[in-house]
């Protein structure tokens, strides 16, 4: 599956990037190229105190030029599951979505926009983009249409990458509420959709929680964990491997394990550094990016890299 890294035009100001699209610079023999990097901790933290010295990418005819911690404000689409593998309204399943939700719309800060949108077999706008989180949060206590429907994740997907007013610009986000499954039935070419997501600089933030009849119980159905990782996103798991699926319904996830997982979603969405490298060939086709700290010398194995797993050729 094809992934990788965002463009962006490089004028006077080299991260200087339209609002809805990443262009790209290239000279006679070399060309330079912009994506996201997330760096966490042990503990889950995320760590701002990077040098564009301590990144050290493998193989030939790539360097980093330059790496900047990007604090602007951010917009970000909480996209709800609402499918039949959720439950519905009355379930622990959904009952686990609807609280981590609430909690992310509450964790807004600044001139952060967050919309409200949920998905099934089709995508549907709730709350487009504000500041206003308690009317998020209203709309979310109110849902009573969970629990129906395939999972028809990569429809959702393109069509908020679609939007160009008022859509998602670069380094925003998703927030995606689910338990990870897509449908097969669900014919989108996510190879295709990668590299666009890629491409515009849209990130993705995964938060798995228990669907209504445990993991595995569901047929048709595809993980989407790996998509999300190579398209530089990341995933939380809201669930213990431990908790007991009651017979025909999830287990209730702890409020502070609900609580702590909203809160690194969003610090997610927040915190990020786009890294400009320069290529000192076109690329002709999609070649893997594989990067690694060091301190000194010496790798820093311990800390966890969220970053797209591609560069791309020029479109």
């Amino acid at each position: 599956m094809r992934r990788l890294c965002c463009v962006c035009l490089l004028l006077a100001d080299p991260f200087f990037c339209l609002p809805s699209l990443t262009l790209y610079a290239q000279g006679s023999n070399n060309s330079t190229q912009i994506f996201t990097l997330a760096i966490r901790d042990q503990q889950g933290r995320f760590v701002t105190d990077i040098q564009a010295n301590q990144i050290v990418i493998s193989g030939q005819g790539v360097s980093v030029q330059r790496l900047e911690l990007d604090n602007a404000p951010r917009r970000i689409v909480l996209l709800l599951d609402t499918s039949g593998s959720m439950g519905d309204y009355r379930s622990f399943s959904w009952s686990n979505v609807a609280h981590v939700a609430i909690q992310i719309a509450l964790q807004r800060k600044g001139n952060d926009l967050i919309g409200l949108e949920t998905f099934a077999e089709k995508e549907q706008i709730l709350v487009p983009l504000t500041m206003d989180s308690q009317l998020l949060v209203k709309h979310i206590e109110a849902l009573t249409s969970s629990g129906r429907g395939r999972t028809m994740m990569g429809l959702a997907l393109r069509e908020i990458l679609s939007r160009r007013e008022n859509g998602l610009r670069f380094g925003d986000a998703m927030i995606l509420v689910s338990d990870g499954d897509r449908s097969l039935e669900d014919k989108t070419d996510f190879a295709q959709l990668g590299d666009d997501l890629i491409r515009a600089g849209v990130r993705i933030c995964l938060i798995r929680v228990q669907p209504m009849m445990g993991f595995g119980a569901t047929s048709g159905v595809s993980d989407a964990s790996d998509f999300v990782a190579d398209v530089g996103g990341i995933k939380l798991n809201m669930y213990s491997p431990l908790e007991e699926v009651h017979p025909g319904d999830a287990a209730q996830v702890d409020p502070k394990m609900i609580e702590s997982t909203a809160q690194a979603a969003y610090d997610f969405v927040r915190t990020y550094y786009r890294v400009g490298v320069e290529i000192s060939e076109p690329l002709q086709r999609p070649r893997q990016l594989r990067l690694r700290l060091v301190d000194q010398q010496r790798s820093m194995k311990r800390l966890q890299l969220n970053y797209p797993r591609y560069l791309l050729p020029v479109q």
